[in-house]
């Protein structure tokens, strides 16, 4: 071997040492810096266990100091309850399984914790009114009353009954006092007989022993309800204007007004189930149980006519089929909802000729959520569904009657629904059926019979937004609320919810509404209750007015 080989071989050789060096320089660099940074990391997390020592402790002191109550202001993220002061001491009780319950109910709850409070029972209160300003109303009785009548006697007046109600007036609070004339015998005639003394009448109120006047209940109403205000907020605002009404108070004062319009949702409740055409959805609420019994998910049905101008809500402990048998129980026409298996099997269990209606929109929904996953196929059904509401457009602008517009239907509606559903043959075979667009195809083929619905009855509409608009106030609302706190409270809720929304579909300013049926809903005959319904109510003034 000549010795510029060797000289090569070794310069070869040397240079492969010196990239082996190098490397493990780098690995010895990297190994440096990790171990760097476990020691890091070490300390760090020393840090953190003392940190995580000190806050606990934080939170055991705070604990201690309230007692077992949470930190939760009392009375906050409630929609409604019986006794604020009532609660539950286990975990959420999961509602029992049900053969209707595996479709989920749009997404429309989010499923927040709930924190459990313990308060003590708070003794009788006394408002303060020291601060408010002071009216003055006097009760007389006419000249030609003023006479005994068991003796005939004239009375003059001896005396003033005075009567305090709290009333609400232009985001000012007021006490009313009703100065009620007492008329008995002159001093000359009292001495020689005994007639006993009696008052001039007052006015009607809207609740039995309540202080509250209809329009600071209206006011607490419309508040909650509409605006989405809770009632401890509401206490924060009263308390600004010179008067603390607690929570409880307020929670007594809405339940029992509620419950006092309950023969007004009645009757219109009646009116919606008279017609051809029954629409319901429903939307889940978490409400407390029974002491002890924990929370469970319960639900709002909302129900509406196309031909009533109105909306009813009704409370349910839970979404079976055995609790909606009531609401539809003699039905005879269509009853339009999204396609719950709840509602067929109900259908089933109640006397009456139902023919079921499916919802356009939401099937729209279904391959708008699709055009992830398949834009082109997606559009084509899409373009075909709002094909579908083009004829209805078309109907409402020549302002067609019912028979008009089914004939429009009939004349322009089958090339469309025939396209879709032939587009629909061996979809298995071109998507997941656990995919958007399986769900979508899927779902349309098993609601194609209900979705034609629409084709027998001109009053049929294409869709149930009209309930789901209803809801939408109550999907608002739970931004400032968790759940009800009482079936009973569940229940006044969808008496309140019923009103304004009836308010709201017949243009129908609810503070006024509802400060002037509060007083009349006691006195008026059951039979002419319908007169008080929103939409009633709003034609009769109207008429009034004009006369």
């Amino acid at each position: 071997m000549s010795i510029d080989v060797l000289l090569r071989e070794n310069s070869e050789l040397k240079e492969q040492l010196e990239k082996r060096d190098a490397k493990y320089a780098e690995r010895d660099a990297t190994i440096e810096a990790q171990r760097i940074r476990i020691e890091n990391l070490h300390a760090e997390n020393k840090q953190l266990k003392a940190d995580l020592a000190l806050l606990t402790a934080h939170v055991q002191r705070l604990l201690a100091n309230t007692r077992g109550n949470p930190l939760l202001a009392d009375g906050q993220l409630t929609l409604f309850g019986d006794k604020l002061t009532e609660e539950a001491t286990t975990e959420p009780t999961p509602e029992p399984e049900h053969e209707y319950l595996d479709e989920a109910p749009d997404g429309e709850t989010p499923n927040d914790s709930i924190k459990r409070r313990n308060k003590p029972k708070r003794p009788s209160r006394k408002l303060d009114m020291s601060a408010l300003a002071r009216e003055k109303v006097t009760h007389e009785l006419p000249e030609d009353e003023r006479v005994c009548p068991v003796t005939g006697v004239a009375l003059v007046p001896v005396g003033t009954k005075v009567t305090e109600e709290l009333e609400y007036r232009a985001a000012e609070l007021r006490v009313i006092e009703h100065h009620q004339v007492e008329y008995g015998p002159t001093p000359e005639v009292a001495k020689e007989r005994q007639i006993n003394p009696f008052l001039a009448p007052l006015p009607p109120s809207p609740l039995e022993g309540c202080m509250a006047g209809p329009k600071l209940l209206a006011q607490i109403i419309v508040q909650k309800y509409r605006q989405h205000l809770p009632l401890y907020r509401q206490e924060e605002v009263f308390q600004q204007a010179g008067l603390r009404i607690p929570r409880q108070t307020l929670c007594d004062w809405v339940m029992g007004a509620a419950f006092q319009l309950k023969p007004i949702v009645n009757e219109l409740f009646r009116q919606v189930r008279a017609g051809p055409v029954f629409q319901l959805d429903d939307t889940p609420v978490k409400c407390r149980g029974p002491k002890g019994s924990g929370y469970f998910q319960a639900y709002l049905w909302t129900f509406a006519n196309p031909e009533v101008s109105g909306v009813v809500f009704q409370f349910t402990p839970g979404r079976a089929a055995e609790l909606i048998e009531p609401f539809i129980e003699g039905l005879n026409g269509f009853l339009v909802g999204d396609g719950y298996p709840g509602h067929f099997a109900a259908a089933r269990m109640v006397k009456g000729n139902i023919t079921h209606g499916g919802c356009w929109a939401h099937l729209l929904r279904k391959f708008r959520d699709a055009l992830s996953e398949s834009a082109s196929m997606a559009h084509l059904y899409m373009s075909d569904i709002k094909a579908l509401y083009a004829i209805e457009d078309e109907a409402n602008d020549r302002e067609l009657d019912f028979e008009q517009r089914l004939s429009l239907r009939q004349e322009k509606a089958p090339p469309i629904l025939a396209r879709m559903l032939q587009r629909t043959e061996g979809w298995e075979d071109l998507y997941s059926t656990s995919g958007k667009m399986g769900e979508a195809i899927k779902y349309l083929r098993n609601q194609w019979e209900h979705l034609k619905c629409f084709m027998k009855d001109g009053r049929v509409p294409l869709d149930n937004n009209a309930c789901e608009r209803a809801i939408r106030p109550i999907a608002v609302g739970r931004r400032n609320w968790l759940f009800a706190g009482s079936e009973r409270g569940g229940e006044a809720a969808a008496i309140c919810y019923s009103i304004l929304g009836s308010c709201r579909a017949a243009g129908v300013d609810p503070f006024e509404y509802i400060a002037d049926v509060l007083i009349k809903v006691a006195t008026y005959p059951a039979s002419k209750v319908a007169d008080l319904v929103p939409a009633r109510w709003a034609e009769l003034r109207k008429m009034a007015d004009q006369s």
